[in-house]
């Protein structure tokens, strides 16, 4: 782990959430230290990241740390102990479930500026090696934590300084399943990355001061109560206290701790870190926050996808088989765990027999009433319900019409009924299978009821793979 000059960013889930935990505790770990008295730092910061499957979903990551106020320039600092919490969303965990995940493991940079009283050093990466995490299952949403510890720096030059987090990225992600097999989110790769997106404004993690290293007395460069500091600003024949060297309350006293006017006083109401920052995760009065991913208001679009269909479907009664082609486009709530889909069924033909020897063949439309809609959760069980109009523009035995016409259909639409064959991957597919029954045919001609009762009726099965497109 270490910082390095930028170069050029790739584009998770993220789906990766545990990654940016682990960015931001490394960024503060490699950018600040110190040995003065520390004070409470806090950054809340949200991110959009774009991950395979869900598109792009909100993290917010909330860092803590003890981080000195003052540091001695020309000393070096110890290390110190960064915590970092970051709040994700039940969509994520949805998500990855659905393909099997179980496991999320990776890299993670951060795009770093420390503000120095000898300038800004940007455009640092931070890279950090991202600890295998679990998913929750049944999806919910959760937090995670991580930590890091500073390594020991020196400043040359004494005035103010802050650390900025500008921006993460998640890379070389691994999902793993229960056997702890990677699982594909990208066609042909066992990896994946994610570019993050800062929604929100504040980036300073910390501001700080670096004071003169008092040779003299190291231990306590400033205290105002040494009277044998000939550098004593509190000296007894300081003119603006005569009589009292040690008063604590003095209000000229620019040193003074307790001042209340001392611009420079660490826990002074202006530090980016107060507790009242409306970007406070905690803040029970922030309902109106876009990116929150447990925002109530928050909106969740559903996840598009696309699929070829190829398959087949017996009809009983005829006793025949016809080819099925077509596709299917649908949205899918993950939230929810149910998606709306438009179906379409290519017209085909089938070659059946009636009265168990007499050969015909029978042209077949499809007409879809409403939206296929149904379910999908994490254990990979797909239902779908269908519901459409079969009709027969042409019905002949032995090459000779014996029906048919553009108004023959079933005289009412056919439900069909789908549960997976296995397990259903959204990121690639599955098998889907069946039974139906064929509504009693209508306006198919003089012989309508004679073939209404060769081809309608209960029992007819279908079968078809869905193959995901692109």
């Amino acid at each position: 782990m270490g910082m390095q000059r930028k170069r050029t960013k790739g584009t998770l889930s993220t789906l990766a959430v545990t990654a940016a935990i682990g960015v931001v505790a490394t960024t503060v770990s490699v950018t600040a230290a110190g040995t003065a008295t520390a004070a409470p730092a806090q950054l809340v910061q949200e991110y959009s990241c774009v991950f395979p499957l869900i598109g792009a979903d909100p993290i917010k990551i909330t860092i803590t740390a003890d981080i000195p106020s003052e540091i001695p320039k020309g000393q070096a600092t110890p290390a110190f102990e960064i915590d970092a919490n970051t709040l994700v969303s039940s969509r994520a965990a949805q998500g990855l479930g659905l393909v099997g995940a179980r496991t999320l493991e990776g890299k993670a940079t951060a795009d770093v500026t420390v503000n120095t009283p000898s300038g800004p050093l940007s455009g640092i990466k931070v890279e950090n090696d991202v600890a295998k995490g679990n998913i929750p299952s049944p999806p919910a949403d959760f937090a995670v934590m991580a930590t890091g510890h500073a390594p020991s720096l020196t400043f040359d030059r004494t005035g103010d300084g802050s650390i900025d987090v500008n921006n993460i990225s998640l890379h070389d992600m691994i999902a793993r399943d229960a056997n702890g097999k990677p699982v594909q989110l990208v066609t042909g790769k066992d990896t994946f990355d994610a570019a993050c997106t800062l929604t929100s404004t504040d980036k300073t993690l910390h501001r700080f001061k670096v004071v003169e290293n008092d040779p003299t007395n190291p231990t306590n460069p400033t205290d105002p109560t040494n009277p044998t500091d000939p550098t004593n600003p509190t000296n007894p024949t300081d003119p603006t206290n005569p009589t009292d060297p040690t008063n604590p309350t003095d209000p000229t006293d620019p040193t003074n701790p307790t001042n209340p006017t001392n611009p420079t006083d660490p826990t002074s109401p202006t530090n980016p870190t107060n507790p009242t920052d409306p970007t406070n995760p905690t803040d029970p009065t922030n309902p109106t926050d876009p990116t929150n991913p447990t925002n109530p208001t928050n909106p969740n679009p559903p996840i598009h996808l696309s699929y070829g269909l190829t398959g087949s479907s017996t009809i009983k009664a005829a006793n025949g088989t016809a080819a099925l082609a077509g596709g299917i486009e649908a949205d899918f709530d993950l939230a929810s765990g149910t998606y709306n889909a438009d179906l379409t069924l290519n017209p085909t033909s089938g070659k059946f027999s009636i009265l168990g020897f007499l050969p015909a063949t029978a042209k077949i439309e499809f007409q879809q009433v409403g939206r296929t809609n149904g379910t999908l959760n994490t254990a990979g069980d797909l239902t779908t319900r269908s519901s459409m109009y079969v009709k027969l523009p042409e019905i002949a035995v032995f090459g000779i019409p014996l029906g048919g016409g553009a108004d023959c259909k079933s005289g009412t639409p056919a439900d069909v009924n789908l549960t997976s064959d296995g397990r259903f991957d959204p990121l690639s597919g599955g098998k889907l299978k069946g039974t139906y029954t064929l509504p009693p045919l209508k306006s198919c001609g003089m012989l309508n009821d004679v073939l209404s009762a060769f081809t309608s009726g209960p029992g007819n099965t279908i079968s078809m793979t869905l193959a995901k497109k692109g």
